[in-house]
């Protein structure tokens, strides 16, 4: 099922309201719950921003209703901003490997103001949160990023994905089931990144 959840994210950043709610209603036929197509808007926020993401809850609010959720892992608090800092890290250097104080290096060199926010907002906060498997989060993040065609951020992710136990076959199927929804220049070129990575980890670090 969890092709249902690589076309919901990329319709969710195509931004095509009918596609988007006929994609919500397919994977929830499939038997996807309400709570990991909650996962996938939040999720998408980082990547794609507040605008998709708000657009995505409001769609599924129209299809789905009112649905209670549990709040505590959502509130800013110096508990839960701990918290995040805490889970958040680990999952970065998983994802970044061998670049991950280089990433820090650079990020505090170029972008201060996002620092702290990637580590405790990002990767605390969101990514790895339970309700996806971490794996299937960073395939929906792969998505995002081959479908918008962010080269570098494509790179990164794809390789934090067959860190997480992604397989080469599971980002080629990825690929297959969103070409029909992303331009077929973006997917011919983030086919070449998808493939640069996979190289690349099969390589010696």
């Amino acid at each position: 099922m969890e092709n249902h959840l690589y076309r919901v994210t990329a319709t969710l950043v195509s931004g095509e309201e009918d596609i988007i709610k006929e994609s919500f209603q397919e994977a929830l036929n499939a038997g996807i719950i309400i709570s990991q197509l909650r996962e996938v808007i939040l999720t998408s926020y980082l990547f794609d921003g507040y605008p998709t993401a708000l657009e995505g809850y409001r769609i599924l609010f129209e299809l789905v209703g009112y649905q209670s959720i549990d709040k505590t892992d959502l509130t800013y608090n110096p508990v839960s901003i701990e918290s995040w800092r805490k889970r958040g890290e680990p999952l970065c250097r998983t994802i970044y490997g061998p670049q991950y104080e280089l990433l820090m290096k650079r990020v505090m060199q170029i972008a201060p103001e996002l620092s702290d926010a990637m580590i405790v907002e990002g990767y605390g906060k969101v990514l790895s949160r339970d309700g996806l498997e971490p794996r299937v989060r960073e395939l929906c993040v792969v998505t995002i990023l081959a479908v918008k065609y962010k080269p570098r951020q494509l790179l990164s992710h794809t390789l934090g994905a067959l860190r997480l136990g992604a397989t080469p076959e599971h980002l080629l199927y990825l690929l297959d089931v969103i070409s029909e929804i992303t331009p077929n220049g973006n997917i011919n070129k983030a086919h070449k990144i998808i493939e640069e990575a996979i190289s690349k980890y099969s390589l010696p670090l």
